[in-house]
């Protein structure tokens, strides 16, 4: 979890509540770091239903000067749910960056519950406080519903979708950061986020399998209009791979979410996904072309929509991408599809490692053909999906290393494969992307051999 910087600001909700408690929070560079409640008149809602007050004794946080802008953007970050004594710090973060990024309007949906009041009932109770709290913003302040943004985390991205249907789906856009699954998978389907909720859906999978032996935090079935499913969805990249660090090993896919859309905000690299029926064939290499029926582009995950068409409702069916991430900050890979090419009468099977080495970096040892022994085949074009930190894009040579688990001593044991050559070219690749070419090699069965790399405009 991002850890709270601003250990001072005491805004969020902190007492364990009698009833359901909502307050809204605005963030502003001229505030600095802490939020304030922001108090509004409950004109056009039913008696009783506008935003509570504070409970009784929060410690002493008056409201400050809101600074709103009815005509100009605003987002809404809606936190999951949360123990009554855990500050959602990274919805502080997520705020800052938005205003960084130059976003006037930044609004936080503070929310909780009863220990014992059942989640989904909970969700839709604040989802309708939330509606009927935007709905006073735009009669009394004469807002629009196509410039409010609802980004909602776990429990919140269901929230945020119970809101944008209780606003008849007029929201100009809502993004599900991994929503939760436990409960909601079994409830109904109008407590879920769905892609009529907004006129634009984007929905972030980071948790879609499961941390065995626990079930998915995150929901696997699409929601939106964009279903973004990251590397396995499970033990991404970064997070602990064993059960030795419990509450990370639980939390850390599902928490990704949250951090790639906070990092996507002031990012200098895309996160591009490709278009993809699911993980496995994403993995086959199988998804390498942007194409979709009415998207003729990559869709790039995080908060800039630019590459998006700007007709609304959306002029395409929903579609699923997929996309790798590295372990840190700011989580971009440049993708890469390698082609070995081999000839000859041998066949091998194994697993395929491969190393890339520039002038000055190298890229760390790879699997590319994935967990299990496959069969390498004579006269046969093998493809495989090759994912690189950005950082990383000028190579000379290629190191490959074909492991076969077999323990031969004898070299005149060890099997040949005879490779035509390779090509390495970046993606997408109807963008005219750099590529790489190696005349023919002879790899020797659990040796490394290291190949000269061509490069090709």
């Amino acid at each position: 979890m991002i850890s709270d910087q601003h250990a001072h600001c005491s805004e969020f909700l902190c007492l364990s509540p009698p009833s359901l408690l909502v307050r809204l929070l605005s963030f502003s560079s001229e505030q600095g770091p802490c939020g304030y409640p922001l108090d509004l008149p409950p004109s056009g809602l039913p008696s009783g239903q506008g935003l509570p007050p504070l409970p009784p004794g929060f410690p002493g946080l008056a409201p400050g000067p809101v600074a709103w802008s009815p005509l100009s953007p605003t987002v809404v970050i809606v936190p999951g749910r949360r123990p009554a004594r855990l500050q959602p710090s990274w919805a502080r973060v997520m705020a800052g960056e938005l205003l960084e990024a130059g976003l006037v309007n930044v609004l936080v949906a503070d929310w909780l519950l009863p220990p014992e009041q059942e989640i989904t009932e909970g969700a839709r109770q604040v989802g309708e406080r939330l509606a009927q709290t935007i709905q006073t913003l735009l009669e009394d302040q004469g807002s629009s519903p196509e410039l409010f943004h609802l980004v909602g985390f776990g429990v919140g991205a269901h929230v945020a979708g119970v809101t944008g249907a209780c606003l008849e789906g007029t929201i100009g856009r809502i993004t599900g950061l991994d929503p939760f699954s436990p409960v909601f998978s079994e409830a109904d389907s109008s407590l879920s986020l769905d892609h009529t909720d907004a006129q634009y859906v984007d929905v972030i999978h980071t948790n879609f399998n499961p941390n065995e032996p626990v079930a998915p935090l995150g929901v696997p079935r699409p929601l939106g209009h964009v279903d973004f499913y990251i590397g396995r969805g499970y033990q991404l990249p970064g997070c602990p791979q064993a059960l030795m660090k419990r509450e990370q090993y639980l939390l850390c896919s599902h928490q990704r979410a949250y951090r790639l859309f906070t990092s996507s905000i002031r990012s200098s690299c895309p996160l591009t996904a490709f278009p993809c029926q699911g993980v496995e064939d994403f993995q086959r290499a199988l998804c390498t072309h942007c194409h979709h029926p009415g998207l003729n582009i990559c869709p790039q995950l995080g908060y800039d929509i630019s590459w998006l068409p700007p007709d609304r409702p959306i002029t395409f069916q929903p579609l699923t991408a997929v996309l790798d991430i590295t372990a840190t900050d700011p989580f971009c890979v440049t993708p890469f599809l390698l082609e070995v090419h081999l000839e000859g009468n041998t066949s091998l099977e194994a697993q395929l490692f491969i190393q890339l080495k520039g002038d000055v970096r190298k890229t760390p040892v790879m699997l590319v053909s994935g967990p299990s022994l496959m069969q390498f085949e004579s006269h046969q074009i093998h493809q495989f999906l090759v994912s690189v930190r950005h950082t990383v894009q000028e190579f000379r040579t290629i190191v490959l290393h074909f492991y076969s688990q077999r323990l031969l001593y004898l070299a005149w044991r060890k099997r040949r494969i005879h490779i035509s050559h390779l090509v390495l070219a970046q993606l997408p690749r109807h963008q005219g992307l750099v590529s790489y070419r190696t005349r023919s090699v002879t790899a020797v069965e659990n040796h490394r051999v290291e190949v000269y790399l061509q490069k090709e405009e």
